[in-house]
Formats: structure tokens, C-alpha cells, sequence
């Protein structure tokens, strides 16, 4: 039976841990992104926004490329005219008229826009929200340098909309440490950061493989050592040194369990949305064993 030696079992081990940990995905890109508006794509750029909370809007993404930022975000306003022209019906040549106010006078996340069409005298008017932005400076292979605007807009799809209110954040709290919990870099998955996640898997695997091959060497040197005492010193040395590379695949596994479940806890994740209840407040008569008014909360 040929035997391993202890450098060529090494060499093995280490082409398995690289082949085990390039497992995470590489993603070929035509275009190089020189800047970011957030580290992660936001969420409801992979449609995750949650479900309009009655039917009188909708959600809609727009996007807009220009070598400045300004102009790149103007042009999402004209591609959202040009969507609404399309799902209402509007003739291509009616002209928008985009009009939009903040509250009390101040930025906000939030902005309302009116797109104004004059079609046959008479006036028809959409009424959007917009919610979000994000943006890339990206390089194209031919040198052009471009801002590409990503805008995420609620359209009114009757008169007078009700709007969501959205808030956003990029804290996923326990939800992401319970899932690394379970199977490390899941909770790096769940929060969006598909490269960190994939490494740590994979990783973990890598580092699991080495336990078992590391493993089974160290056992088969012990068992040879039995069968043939003659080679003991030999044999033992091998059998230690597999040993040797088993501890350290299994305290590179331990650590990067710790690491996936520290930073699955405290690293922050791709920006999600969150929708807020509208709450009001009504007084109205009563009548009953006490005639009076009532203070109620409508959620």
C-alpha cells in the first residue's frame, strides 16, 4: 500500500480548502463601480419592499444614467412620466409637467410629485411619492463614466392615494444572529452581504473537510503503528503531525464560527423598509349609563 507522506498529504489538504472555499459565487461584471451611495444594494432593488398597504398606489422603480448625479436622478423623474404615460394611456407626445413640494418647506425622505398632462384641454394629473434612491458611479469597458440612479417611487393609482409611510434601516437585530446560529454566514445571506456569507460557508466547510481528512490520516497512521511496529517512530511522527493540522482546522473552524455570529449580530445588512401603520386620533359623542365624549385610536 503507498503511503502519504506528510508533505504530500499537506499539499492535498490545502488544494481541498481552496477548491471548498472558492464555492462563493464571483459575479463578472461588464462595468466597473468606482462609488456607492450604501455599501449594499438596497432591498427593494431584489423586490423585497413589502406589499402596498391598500390599493390606492402602488410601488414603481425607475432608473436614470447621466455623467452627473443631478441629471441622473432628473432622468428617473422623466422615465416614471414615461411609465405613467404607458399603464394610463397617455399619448407620447403629451408633455409633463412635473411639479413636487416637501413638507413644511424641509427635505425630506419623502417627496410628492405631480406629473400635469394637458391632453385635449383637459388636465390629467398622477400624483407619486418618492421613497428612496440609490445611486453607482460606475466605469463602462469603453472609459464612460456615468452615474446610474436607482429611484423607488410610490404611484397613485386613484385620486387622492393613501402613501404608505416607510422607514428604512440597516439593523436586522436577532433575526440575522439566530439563522448564523443555525449554519454560519446564513445570517450574513439573510442581511444581503452574498460575498461575506458564501466565504464563511464556505469556509466552515473547508475547515470542516480538513477535520475529517486530518482525521482520517491521523487514525490510519495510529492503526499502522499497531500493524506494523517496526515503522512506530515513523508512523507516530506522521500520526502527530496530522494531529497537529487537525487542531488547527478545528480552532480556524471555531473562530470563524465566533466571527460569523459576531458579525452577524452588529454588522449592519442591506437597507430594508418598514411599514408604518397610519395612526389617528378621533373624539365623537357617546351615550350610554354615561353621556359624554370617547377618545379613540384607529391603527
Amino acid at each position: 500500500m503507498k503511503m502519504i507522506s506528510f508533505k504530500g498529504g499537506c499539499r492535498i489538504l490545502f488544494i481541498t480548502l481552496i477548491v471548498v472555499g472558492a464555492c462563493a459565487p464571483l459575479r463578472v461584471c461588464a462595468q466597473r463601480v468606482l462609488e456607492r451611495s450604501e455599501k449594499l444594494r438596497p432591498a427593494w432593488l431584489a423586490n423585497k419592499t413589502s406589499k402596498p398597504g391598500n390599493a390606492t398606489f402602488h410601488y414603481q422603480i425607475t432608473e436614470g444614467e447621466h455623467h452627473n448625479l443631478q441629471d441622473a436622478r432628473h432622468s428617473c423623474l422623466l422615465n416614471l412620466s414615461t411609465y405613467i404615460k404607458r399603464t394610463h394611456r397617455i399619448s407620447e407626445q403629451a408633455v409633463a409637467q412635473i411639479g413636487f413640494e416637501q413638507e413644511n418647506g424641509k427635505s425630506s425622505e419623502s417627496e410628492n410629485y405631480q406629473f400635469s398632462y394637458d391632453i385635449q384641454g383637459e388636465r390629467v394629473t398622477v400624483v407619486s411619492c418618492k421613497y428612496d434612491e440609490y445611486w453607482e458611479y460606475v466605469v463602462y469597458p469603453n472609459g464612460e463614466r456615468v452615474y446610474r440612479c436607482y429611484t423607488l417611487y410610490g404611484v397613485a393609482d386613484k385620486a387622492n392615494p393613501d402613501f404608505d409611510r416607510l422607514s428604512f434601516s440597516r439593523k436586522y437585530g436577532m433575526r440575522g444572529f439566530a439563522r448564523s446560529l443555525i449554519v454560519p454566514g446564513w445570517g450574513q445571506l439573510y442581511k444581503g452581504n452574498t460575498v461575506k456569507g458564501a466565504c464563511i460557508l464556505g469556509g466552515e466547510v473547508a475547515l470542516v473537510t480538513g477535520i475529517v481528512i486530518a482525521e482520517n490520516l491521523r487514525s490510519s497512521y495510529v492503526k499502522k503503528m499497531r500493524e506494523q511496529p517496526q515503522h512506530l517512530k515513523t508512523y507516530n511522527t506522521k500520526a502527530d503531525n496530522w494531529e497537529n493540522v487537525r487542531n488547527v482546522c478545528i480552532g480556524g473552524a471555531a473562530a470563524l464560527y465566533v466571527y460569523n455570529l459576531i458579525d452577524a449580530l452588529v454588522a449592519n445588512g442591506r437597507k430594508r423598509s418598514t411599514t408604518h401603520k397610519a395612526v389617528s386620533l378621533a373624539v365623537y359623542p357617546s351615550a350610554g349609563d354615561c353621556n359624554g365624549m370617547s377618545l379613540a385610536f384607529r391603527f
